[in-house]
Parts: structure tokens; C-alpha cells; sequence
């Protein structure tokens, strides 16, 4: 049981994931290719390649066949999972720390107070 379901998860992420998917298109590769063959009997297999891969796409009457060739398209459809977990708990250790203000209401006024680079820009009035 544990293979098969191995074997199922590849493939589910082969067939999701990458471009492997485009090998599901191998028969119409084969069948577009017998239909050139039968059109024109001198066609090698670089000449159907070189054609429809390596010469600028022209758009004529087999333009759709054309484009369900394998590799032709890209298929941007990605999964994409996100596993979001959010923390068990957020914690803040914010410190408290307490400043000193002193509430005392003596105040004098002194000459001192003012530092003399500050007295020679303003000079309190004198009483």
C-alpha cells in the first residue's frame, strides 16, 4: 500500500510541479507528424522539428494543431502552500523603570545657576 501511494505522490507532483505534463501531448506529436509525412513523403523528422521549434510560428491552417504540440505552451498554473504557524504565546519584557523627579518647591534664583556661556547670549534683568 505504502508504494502505491509513493508512486501516487510522484506522480502527482511531477504532473503539478514541472513540465512533464507536456509528455501527455506525445500522440498528438506522432499523429502531426504521420499527417506532414502523408502530405509530404520527403519529411525527415529534423524537418518536422526544425518546422514547428526552431523556424518562426506561421500561422496557416493547421495553426491549432500546431500549438497542441508538446512544449509549443507553457502552463503557468503553479500551487503554491503556505505553512503559516503562529507562536504558542507572545511575551514583552518591557522593564519598568521609574525616573527620579523631585517634587521639592525650594527654589532660589542665583547667579550660579546660569553657566557663563549662557550669560554673555542673555542677560536676565537686573533688580
Amino acid at each position: 500500500m505504502k508504494k502505491w501511494f509513493v508512486y501516487f505522490t510522484i506522480c502527482i507532483y511531477l504532473t503539478s510541479f514541472s513540465e512533464v505534463r507536456q509528455l501527455v501531448k506525445m500522440p498528438n506529436l506522432i499523429e502531426h507528424f504521420i499527417s506532414h509525412k502523408i502530405s509530404d513523403s520527403g519529411m525527415s523528422i529534423f524537418a518536422f522539428f526544425k518546422m514547428h521549434y526552431i523556424d518562426e510560428q506561421v500561422k496557416d491552417s493547421d495553426y491549432k494543431q500546431d500549438m497542441k504540440l508538446p512544449f509549443k505552451t507553457h502552463d503557468f498554473s503553479n500551487s503554491i502552500v503556505n505553512l503559516n504557524i503562529p507562536p504558542e504565546r507572545t511575551t514583552f519584557n518591557i522593564l519598568n523603570q521609574s525616573i527620579y523627579v523631585d517634587y521639592s518647591s525650594n527654589f532660589s534664583y542665583s547667579e550660579k545657576f546660569y553657566p557663563s556661556v549662557f550669560s554673555k547670549i542673555w542677560e536676565p534683568p537686573k533688580i
